[in-house]
Formats: structure tokens, sequence, C-alpha cells
């Protein structure tokens, strides 16, 4: 799975399923990529308040033709639906790992809402035949709701007969307990790997190597492969030790490139990571953009060969051969 993260462009008609997005999805299947991840969008008022609200036609419009559109490139499609609250914002921002209700009763009422907004989107993802789903992205908060999430899995699979996964954040893959429900586990593959800036190559690898020490026991006793449903860096000299954060400090896109590189390299090791998408590229062209994402990748020249060298022939991420007998490995 040599997959980029697919963001749409809110401004003008350059979002999903437009002219200019069919121009960028050609330039990821010319560097080699095989999957695209696209994603909606859906509004919580809080991230303590069991609301959330979704759904016009004219974006269902846009998912339904980009994902036809990938197709005609036969780039593989993995719809992966979010959700944005204004907490997000601010100060004392929150993010979608608190999300967290103060009752079984709006326990109740968040899983219903939710799943509504998760079944029409994988009806969508059925529909138009993408080959794998997403039902959830880093909702620390809500894992421990075993019953409620394995009946939402239960109710995808009722709409949708592609791969599922679930995307949890690269502090909360291990408080999962119901990765048996999915096909793959996905993990925002979002890991500190380094403690200093700009950090050379061996304690990059070094970085990784303590990851997978950790991470292989557990998918090996899991009988599970994994995908890193997001694997992102900015240009900061800091992103081997947040590769999370926005804030960019002393901008290099040259060690951006080498933290791709590596992270690539080192999972392309392992025979049970059976892709990554990288994060993000955008629908459209971002040059001349008054706030550029810091973590907008596809001008960045750099990174752009790490990526087409990994993907290239025999090189980067692979699915192993099946092996014998048992249930076939999601690809």
């Amino acid at each position: 799975m040599k997959g980029v993260a697919l963001a749409h462009t809110t401004r003008g008609n350059r979002g999903y399923g437009s002219d200019d997005c069919r121009a960028e999805l050609k330039k990821i299947a010319d560097l080699g990529g095989t999957w695209v991840s696209i994603s909606d969008f859906a509004f919580m008022q809080s991230v303590t308040q069991p609301s959330v609200r979704h759904g016009r036609s004219s974006e269902a419009d846009g998912l339904r033709q980009v994902i036809a559109d990938a197709h005609a490139l036969n780039l593989k499609v993995l719809v992966k639906p979010h959700l944005w609250s204004r907490d997000f914002g601010g100060p004392n921002a929150k993010w979608h790992g608190d999300i967290v209700m103060k009752s079984d009763a709006d326990w109740d009422e968040w899983f219903r809402q939710y799943g509504d907004y998760i079944l029409s989107q994988a009806k969508l993802a059925g529909d138009a035949k993408a080959e794998a789903f997403c039902v959830g992205v880093e909702y620390g908060g809500t894992v421990a709701q075993e019953t409620r999430w394995r009946k939402l899995i239960a109710d995808v699979r009722g709409v949708y007969g592609g791969k599922i996964t679930y995307a949890a954040s690269f502090a909360e893959w291990k408080t999962v307990p119901w990765w048996d429900a999915v096909d793959c586990i996905g993990i925002d593959a979002y890991f500190p790997v380094a403690t200093s800036q700009k950090a050379s190559d061996d304690e990059l690898r070094l970085g990784w190597a303590k990851v997978y020490a950790e991470l292989e026991p557990f998918v090996r006793a899991s009988g599970k492969q994994v995908c890193f449903t997001e694997l992102g860096y900015s240009a900061s000299a800091d992103a081997g030790k947040q590769p999370w954060a926005y804030g960019v400090v002393d901008e290099d896109p040259e060690y951006q490139a080498r933290l791709y590189k590596i992270a690539l390299d080192e999972a392309s090791k392992r025979d049970w990571v059976v892709g990554a998408f990288v994060w993000k590229w955008f629908t459209s062209d971002i040059s001349g953009g008054r706030r550029r994402d810091p973590f907008a990748m596809q001008d960045r020249e750099p990174v752009l060969k790490v990526l087409k060298d990994a993907w290239s022939e025999n090189r980067g991420l692979r699915v192993p051969p099946e092996r014998s007998g048992g249930t076939p490995k999601p690809r």
C-alpha cells in the first residue's frame, strides 16, 4: 500500500472530484503511488456533547467522483471519515482523543449519531467500490466502549464488503480491545523517533527500532498486519521529536525528506507492515497560497524523490506472500 493522504482543498472548485484533483491524482500515480485515502468531515460542537452533524449531497458527489477518478488511474481508495470540533482550536485546544461522554445515555446518543455518519460513509464507499474503509480516527477516549464499537463495526460490515480498519493514534494502539473485529491494525504513525533537532540517520533508525521492538510482539500475537494510516512530517527541525506538531522551527525540506526515507526504509523491512499513507497531499496546486500547511509535500522535490525511490519496483512497502492456509490477509 504505497499511499497518499489526499486532502480536500476547500477554496473554489478545487476539491474532491474537480479537474485540479484529477491532475493531482495523476501526479501521485506517476510517482508510483498505488493508494489514496480520502476524508469527509462531520462536526461536533464540543468533545463532551453527543452531537455529530454531517451530510451535504454536494460533498457526497465529490467523494463518489474522486473514488471513480482514482480508480481510472488504477489507484485504490481508503475512505477515512473524520470528526472536527470547535474545541480543537484556541489556547486550550482539545483533539480527537479528548472525545469523552459524561454518561451512558450520552454514550448511547454519541454512538447513534456517529454511527449514522459512519454508516452513510460506509454505504457510499461500498457503492463506489472503494477497497478499504476506516471506522474512526484517533478516538482514544472512546475505545473502551468495546460493546458499542463492536456493534458499530458489525453494522458497517452489513453495508460494506471491503476491508475495514481503525486509525489509532501512535499512543493509543495498545489500548484498543477490539482489534480482532477489524481486518488490519491502523496506526497514525507520529511516533517520536528523535531527541535532537535535525537528528542523524543513525538516531532516527534507532528511534524506529525502539518503536518496532514494542509494536512487533503485539502485532504478531494479534495475527493481524499493520498499516500506517498516516505517516507525516513537516519540514521542521523538530519533526523527528514531535512529528504531530504544526509549528515549524528552522525549516529544512532535506531533513523532512530524510525522515520519510528512513521511515519507509524501516517499514519495508517488516513483512507485517503492509503500507503507509504519507500525510499529506492537497487536491490542488498549493503554490501561492497565503498560508502553507506545514505538512504539504507535493511541491517538496526532496520528498518527492524519496517517495519515487521508495515506491519504485522491488523497493519500498510491500505486501508479503499469502501464508499457507487460514484467512487471506488484507491487501
